[in-house]
């Protein structure tokens, strides 16, 4: 629970607040940007929330927070957000909240399929995303796109007998997996196009879904400040330059519609314009040493 009495002096006086555990993963600016502002250091509530769905989204904000950093003043039901979550972002694609900590609160996905559905990474294994995963007829399948966002996957696994998808060179964070990569090729799994995409680390991978929706994890994302697709030059773990080839690699997928990552936001394309964002993300990351 957050703790007024360790509330960040940056917020806006009102009834939601954070607190100095904040670890700056930029979850709360995601589910409620005009609530939530950043440091550079940190999150705070730069506008109290005014509207119901405002309020709505600050909730989820709360929810979502991996280390339970945002908090009210008065008590606040949240009956209502809870069970939005896992909240739909297009017909079949919902991101889960309840970020972890373990993968310093990055988002996971689920996309519903009628041949089972997929967990892409993973949330904070919780009741209330277990009964939601159970409504919607379980998890078939847990794609992790690289060792950072493992989280809490294998709970997930061993509840829903689901099958858990990495690359050999970022097993060591899920070595029981039941589907471990190998090489370089591309693999393919239902609906499902599995990119190796190292850089980032090692072993990274995306997920391309039918073609149109792009699960990117902490390789690509999009940069509202810079108003461009991109990577994060402070957050490669691996080798800058193997991750701008991976990304240049991207530029033959030319139906991609979406782009969900881990970290960073969501970003929609312009119908057959994803090579020009690629290549414009490659030439901008070839200056940034």
């Amino acid at each position: 629970m957050a703790k007024p009495s360790l509330q960040l002096k940056e917020n806006i006086e009102g009834n939601f607040f954070v607190d100095s555990t904040c670890i700056d993963c930029g979850a709360c600016r995601r589910f409620a940007p005009s609530v939530f502002g950043e440091t550079g250091e940190y999150s705070f509530v730069s506008r109290q929330p005014q509207t119901d769905p405002e309020k709505l989204e600050a909730q989820r904000a709360l929810l979502a927070c991996p280390t339970a950093s945002i908090g009210t003043h008065h008590k606040t039901d949240l009956k209502q957000a809870r069970q939005t979550f896992p909240l739909e972002l297009l017909p079949g694609v919902s991101i889960n909240g309840f970020n972890a900590h373990d993968s310093f609160g990055a988002d996971s996905y689920c996309i519903k399929h009628p041949d089972g559905n997929w967990l892409v990474d993973s949330p904070r294994f919780t009741k209330h995303l277990v009964k939601a995963f159970e409504d919607m007829g379980g998890i078939a399948y847990i794609f992790l796109t690289h060792q950072d966002d493992v989280a809490d996957a294998r709970d997930y696994a061993r509840h829903f007998q689901s099958q858990r998808i990495i690359h050999r060179l970022d097993a060591g964070a899920a070595k029981d997996a039941e589907i471990i990569l190998e090489g370089e090729s591309n693999s393919k799994i239902g609906p499902a196009d599995i990119i190796f995409t190292p850089g980032h680390t090692r072993g990274h991978q995306v997920l391309l879904w039918e073609d149109k929706y792009l699960f990117t994890g902490d390789h690509f994302s999009w940069f509202p400040k810079l108003n461009r697709f991109g990577s994060f030059r402070n957050a490669c773990w691996f080798s800058w330059d193997i991750q701008i080839q991976s990304v240049e690699k991207l530029k033959s997928y030319q139906k991609v519609e979406w782009l969900f990552p881990g970290h960073g936001h969501r970003g929609k394309v312009r119908e057959k314009s994803f090579p020009e964002y690629v290549e414009e993300a490659v030439t901008w990351m070839k200056t940034v040493r």
